[in-house]
This record gives structure tokens, sequence and C-alpha cells, in this order.
């Protein structure tokens, strides 16, 4: 729909990438969840997930009409007490379910009742998919029992039958976990491709590969950065460079971390911590197999993935001190607005940390708990040190912009800003700084951070920003030549042609071009919600009030079950034009719910008191469309 956000966290997002999973202090587990499960034959980790209630105490299976329910509220103790109440016929009829009592087993260190539920033999065959896995589950057991070669022996021998690359990166972990760290390191080499392509754009099919060969790469440069070959873990984390060289300032800010250690707390993987790395990568391999099969049925992913989140949960009672598939779990409830839950299982963690009080922060804020949200942030900011200081900030600050906290938003900005160290950091720092101005309506404040910015860390999405940026204080003609340049760059990525089109529509009467751009980005990302909801707004401002409508509402669809501010605005716009009055001040207030913008909170609460007083837009005939419309070259700049 619009310029895609640039986060301040972003600059520093690769580095941040390479921190992997933070070990702290073993979990403590909370007396009165621990106590009512106590004959339940679960590990004190699962014990430790129960949701209280209001009198204290668990609120137990009665609480969820389904197994489902319990995960979706992240409450692994009554989700495998109702495992366990299956009968068996139904617990045999998917070899996941007795693989998620036979891990919790494990984790309570009880790996003999983990092999008895899955039923184990020594010589059992492994040529079915129920085989496998557990003979996969199996080779961990023995890890964990010492038993480390008859592990090695026992994992290879399944590897070859699991999901992607998850037997080799499982493989890696398992013999970095046992003291062979140069096996380990072997067996990342061989999963590198000796030509490394990023995708052109978020669209780009490649986008999958690629996102696998930073895992392999990034792990790979970890481990050697543990043993303390740091000029070889730079050499392999360069290739990754070397694919992006228009992000060189973020991944030199990385090879930066390698080096000195900043913002790297890279400590040695255990077998614990191997193993629930290891659950995440099949988990995450297991819903993209999913998600593929749908695809080639015609389908399309949405909604909850019970079967990855269940199995992420269940690998964290593994290694519960793992924050990075923590946040993991914690994001995914969040995209699925199940709010309570992620800030359950923020909370939930070994040890409070900054970056989980964030996590926190922010679903409580969208849970409307807004006093609470707010002292996720203070605790964040007094649990933050020299390590994580300015990601704190950058989440700190946001959250402080969202709750309309101004004046807090000024003081944090302000030491963000002081924090702020190299080219990279500083880049982020106004990056963020854009985004704080314009929310709070100060458009030439944004549009200069905005530049400083892109001067410090001149990439796409710093000029896209900029753009924006211009576009909100008057400098309409330079935001166009900077976006036609970078369509001429980009010409069949259709964010930067969304970007472009959009534009045109809302700064100037250039309708028609708008149109056809907007035309060529819709066939480019048929289902993106932010694209159709640009779309539909060129038709709207074209006159075609009905068609704008079906766009509009098909991208409030789309974006279920969150709502975005701008779609609910667009949607009471053109609902009030066709005398639907009542939906128009409906989609306005849920507008002004989803906090927008200073300036437009202002313009939603004007329509809400007095309704449209300008007459609808003027019906024009729609331009023809041809599919190389879209296409530029320099004189077109």
């Amino acid at each position: 729909m619009r310029f895609k956000p640039v986060l301040a966290a972003s600059a520093l997002s690769i580095a941040l990438s390479l921190a992997g999973c933070a070990s702290t202090a073993p979990a403590q587990i909370v007396d009165a969840s621990a106590s009512a499960y106590d004959d339940a034959g679960l590990s004190a980790a699962a014990r430790s997930t129960a949701v209280i209630g209001a009198n204290g105490k668990p609120v137990g299976i009665s609480a969820y009409p389904a197994p489902i329910d319990a995960v979706k509220a992240g409450d692994m103790a009554a989700f495998l007490l109702m495992t366990q109440g299956l009968n068996p016929e139904d617990r045999d009829s998917n070899p996941l379910f007795n693989a998620f009592l036979a891990i919790d087993r494990a984790a309570a260190g009880d790996t003999a009742g983990a092999r008895v539920i899955l039923d184990i033999q020594d010589d059992a065959d492994e040529t079915t998919s129920r085989s496998r896995l557990y003979g996969y589950l199996d080779a961990w057991f023995l890890a964990m029992e010492g038993q480390t070669d008859a592990a090695i022996e026992r994992h290879r021998g399944t590897s070859s039958g699991m999901p992607g690359l998850t037997g080799d990166l499982s493989l890696a972990a398992m013999l970095e976990a046992v003291g062979r760290p140069d096996q380990a390191l072997a067996v990342y080499e061989s999963l590198t491709p000796s030509k490394i392509e990023a995708p052109e754009h978020q669209f780009d099919p490649k986008g999958l590969l690629y996102s696998h060969v930073k895992t392999v790469i990034s792990r790979h440069a970890l481990l050697l950065q543990r043993l303390g070959r740091i000029d070889e873990a730079k050499a392999v984390y360069k290739r990754l460079a070397d694919a992006e060289p228009e992000e060189a300032i973020s991944y030199a800010a990385a090879l930066d971390s390698l080096e000195t250690g900043k913002n790297l707390r890279n400590e040695p993987l255990t077998v614990r911590a191997a193993f629930a790395q290891s659950l995440a990568d099949v988990s995450r391999a297991m819903q993209e197999q999913r998600i593929i099969r749908k695809i080639m049925m015609g389908g399309r992913p949405d909604g909850f993935d019970d079967q990855r989140s269940a199995l992420d949960q269940v690998a964290l009672l593994v290694y519960p001190e793992d924050e990075g598939l923590r946040t993991s779990i914690v994001d995914d409830f969040y995209e699925n607005a199940l709010y309570e839950s992620a800030a359950h299982v923020a909370l939930l963690g070994p040890k409070s940390t900054a970056p989980l009080e964030i996590a926190a922060g922010q679903a409580l804020l969208m849970a409307g708990q807004e006093d609470a949200a707010r002292a996720a942030i203070d605790r964040a900011i007094a649990l933050s040190d020299d390590e994580n200081r300015l990601q704190t900030l950058y989440g700190a600050l946001q959250l402080r912009t969202l709750l309309d906290d101004e004046a807090a938003a000024g003081d944090l900005l302000d030491d963000l800003l002081t924090s702020a160290e190299g080219p990279a950091e500083r880049a982020a720092a106004h990056g963020l700084a854009a985004e704080i101005y314009s929310q709070f309506g100060n458009f030439a404040k944004a549009a200069a951070s905005a530049e400083q910015a892109r001067e410090l860390d001149d990439t796409h999405d710093r000029r896209l920003a900029l753009a924006d940026a211009w576009g909100k204080a008057g400098k309409v003609n330079e935001a166009i030549i900077l976006l036609r340049t970078e369509r001429l760059a980009r010409p069949n990525d259709p964010y930067t042609l969304n970007s472009l089109g959009y534009f045109l529509i809302i700064h100037t009467d250039k309708y028609d071009e708008g149109y056809r751009i907007l035309a060529r980005a819709k066939a480019l990302a048929q289902h993106d919600p932010y694209i159709s909801d640009s779309f539909g707004w060129a038709l709207f401002k074209m006159g075609d009030l009905k068609a704008a409508r079906r766009l509009v509402e098909s991208s409030r669809k789309e974006l279920q079950p969150h709502r975005h501010w701008e779609i609910e605005n667009h949607l009471g716009d053109i609902y009030w034009y066709l005398d639907l009055k009542d939906d128009a001040r409906e989609a306005w207030q849920y507008a002004l719910d989803n906090r927008p913008p200073a300036v437009e909170r202002r313009k939603l609460e004007e329509k809400l008191a007095s309704g449209l007083t300008a007459p609808a837009p003027e019906k024009r005939a729609l331009p023809d469309v041809s599919l190389t419309d879209g296409e530029v070259d320099r004189q077109d700049i």
C-alpha cells in the first residue's frame, strides 16, 4: 500500500541476527502451576507454562474446548495433559502426538520414558515417516544421555529422510554440541552453494532458498567465531555481503560484531540447546512443506499453524533459555492477533530480559492493556545493558510512540541518537527518528532525519522512506524523481511499483499513470493487502466507488485478524459516498482505534463528528492497462 516502514532495527538486523540463542540461568518454575500438575507426568518446564486464572491457580484443561485452544494460549501443561488423554487410536493417528509427549519426557530428563512412549526398537525399520521421525528423536535422546557415538550413528541413519536441510543442520548442531566442531564445520561447508543469489524483492521465489542459505552461513560463522577463528568467520559471512552489495553498511556492522563480539551473545551449544534448535528447524521445514502443498493445490496459506506452534512450544520445554525460539513463538502469536498468549509466553522466560519485556509490551499494547505495556517498557529499559541498549531503545521508542507518549518518546529519542555509534547504528537511529517525527506530525524534522539516514546508509529501503518523508513535507517533485529512479532499478518489484503508484495518487493529479503502475503491482502480487488497498484507492480517486469497495474490502479480509488504520480510513470514505453512513462511521472508528499518526487522527475525529462534506470523486474512464505498463527508462525520470 505505502512505502514499506523502515524500522530502526533494520540497519542492525543482520548483526543482531547473528546473536543466536542467548544462554541464561536455569528455568525458575512457577510454584502454583508446578504443584497443580505434580501428578500429571509433565516436565517442570511444561508445568511452568500453565495459564493462571484469577484465583491464582492454573485454569486447567476445562478451559480449552480442544487441544489446539491450549496451544493458542501457550499452555503446554494443559495441551500435553489433553494429549495424554486422547484415545490410543487417535493418538496413533498422527506421530506428532506421541512425539510431543516423548519430547516433554526427555525435557524432564527421562529419556527411557520417552523411548517407551515412542515404542522405539533398536532394530526398527526406518523406512516410514513415523519411524524416521522417531529415529531422529531417539538420536537426540542418546546424545542427552552422553552416548555420543551411538547418537551420531543413529542420526546419520535417519537424517536423509528429514525435510529440507533439517537433517544436515541437525547433525551439524549435534556434532558441535558433543565436542566435534571440525565435523560440524564440514557439514556447514557442504551445505553452502558455490554461488549465492539474493532475491530481488520480497516476492522473489528465490527468497525461500536464500533464507536457508543465510541460516547455514550464519551458523557456520558463529561456530567459527566461538572457536576464535575470527578471520575465517568473517570470510564465511562475507559471502552473504557479496550477494547483497547494497546492504554493505549493515553487513559491515555484522562483520564488526563477529570481530569484536559487540551485539553478539554467542555461547557454545549444549546438547539441549542444539536439540531445541533442531526441533525448531524441523518445525519450520514442515510448515514450509504444508504451505507449498497448499499452493500447488490452488489454495493459499492462512491462519494459525497449530502444528508448528505446538512443536516450537514443546521444543522450548527442552531448553527454555532459548530466547530466539521464545521470541519466534511470541511473534507467531502476535501475527495471529493472539496478544494475551504472546505476552504470556514472553513473560514466562526463565530470566526476564529487555527484548522479552519489549515483546510483551507490544502484545499488551495491542490487547488494550496500556498501563501494563508502559510497565513492560520501563522494565525493559531497566534491564537493558551495553549489549542490547540500542535494540531496547528502538522497541521502547516505537511503543511509546504508539501509546502517544510524545514527551517520553522525545527523551528516548535523544538517548538513542546520543548512544548510536558507527554508520549502521546512526542510520538506524535517524531512520526511526523520521518515523517518530512523522507520527507526531513534524514532517520537516521527519524529512531531515530521513535525509541523514540515507546519507549514512544509501539503500533501497532508505530511499523509499526518504521519498515518503519528502512527500509529507511538500517536496513532491524531489520524491517523484527518487521514486522513478528506484522503479528503473527494480521494474518488477511490486512494492517499488506500489510506492510510486500510490504516491502519484495521493500527492499529484497523475491518476492515469498511478493507476497503470498500481495495476502492474497488483498483477505481480495479487493477494498483498496493502497493494490491493492502493489499487482500490486509485479506483476511488477515479470515481469507480463500487470497484474500489470490492478491492479495499478484500484488503481488509486479507489482513485479518489484524486491521490497519489506513485501510479502514479508505473504507470509511468509500462507504460514506455509497450512502452507507453507519458502515462509514464504524470503519473510521476502527481506524481511530488502530493508532494512526497525529495528523490523520485529527482528520478522523472530524469525520466522525461531521462526516464528509466534499463531493464524491468524479467518475472518469479507466485507462487501458497492458503487460508492459510499468516499464521505464531514464528519459522518463
